[in-house]
């Protein structure tokens, strides 16, 4: 059984979140510069590709939570910076990570310019307001070695709060999202792959040019749906391959009895449907 509430690793880097870059104490700042100096690779196995825009009050979160992985292989880790115009570059230069910008405005723009960037074999996508445990790198990439015909892999997300207040309310909404989840990985994984947390080879995604950049929404679940042309998505089940993002858009459907009606009504209604393979495009 899954366990909702971040653990005590993961709410630490919570401590960040709100905290103007010239309020960081700088032996914080030299320690995941640190890190992230030992961590990076002239030679990475894996890049790991994350977006930004104005994400100032969540990026120095999930860099630090990220300045903690530990791999077996080598890696590198970048951020694509489209378009910011609050302190979000500062933070990215501090903590001594690789930048790229993208001045076309849209996830698939900048999901594309880290693709386009990464040198590594494997390429995994993430986002700047989610904090990371020390092994989801490991676990995202390694079905992907074990057997070739996997093409795509993804991982579950918890929530966190700023607050750090889980009513019960919060986790049975959670656990009610996983009904949808495993229904969905039956026929149709590619509607559960996010660019929160989503892996797939670099070779592969190039071989149809990458992201669809004409997309206004959808471009990590299409990229998977082409990805499965070649091969297999898979769910990564593993506790430690879920990833915690920040509750801000859930709280945009209102309470958690809104959002849970939101969902379970969605879920309803494609319920039969996700037990048959997607035939348009």
């Amino acid at each position: 059984m899954y366990h909702f509430v971040p653990p005590k690793r993961i709410r630490k880097f919570q401590k960040y979140n709100y905290v103007k870059f010239e309020d960081v104490p700088a032996a914080d700042f030299d320690a995941i510069r640190t890190k992230m100096e030992k961590l990076q690779s002239d030679e990475p196995l894996v890049t790991v590709g994350l977006i930004a825009y104005n994400e100032q009050n969540y990026i120095l979160a999930t860099l630090a939570s990220l300045a903690e992985t530990r791999c077996p292989f080598p890696i590198e880790i970048i951020v694509v910076n489209n378009n910011s115009t609050d302190d979000t570059q500062k933070f990215i230069d501090r903590c001594g990570v690789k930048g790229v910008r993208e001045t076309r405005q849209g996830y698939p723009f900048a999901r594309q310019a880290g693709l386009h960037a990464a040198r590594g074999k494997y390429f995994i996508s993430g986002d700047t307001d989610t904090i990371y445990t020390s092994r989801w790198v490991e676990l995202m990439v390694r079905p992907m070695q074990r057997n070739p015909f996997i093409v795509c892999t993804y991982s579950l997300h918890a929530f966190y709060r700023d607050d750090n207040k889980y009513p019960v309310g919060l986790q049975f909404y959670q656990y009610a999202k996983l009904i949808g989840i495993y229904s969905k990985d039956v026929s149709r994984p590619q509607l559960n792959c996010g660019g929160a947390s989503m892996a797939f080879p670099v070779e592969t995604a190039m071989k149809f040019g990458g992201y669809n950049t004409q997309l206004v929404r959808g471009s990590d679940g299409y990229m998977a749906l082409q990805l499965s042309d070649y091969g297999k998505i898979k769910m990564v089940a593993d506790q430690q391959a879920v990833i915690y993002t920040n509750m801000r858009r859930t709280d945009n459907d209102g309470s958690l009895i809104q959002a849970f009606w939101i969902r379970f009504k969605y879920n309803i209604r494609y319920i039969f449907s996700n037990f048959t393979k997607q035939k348009e495009r």
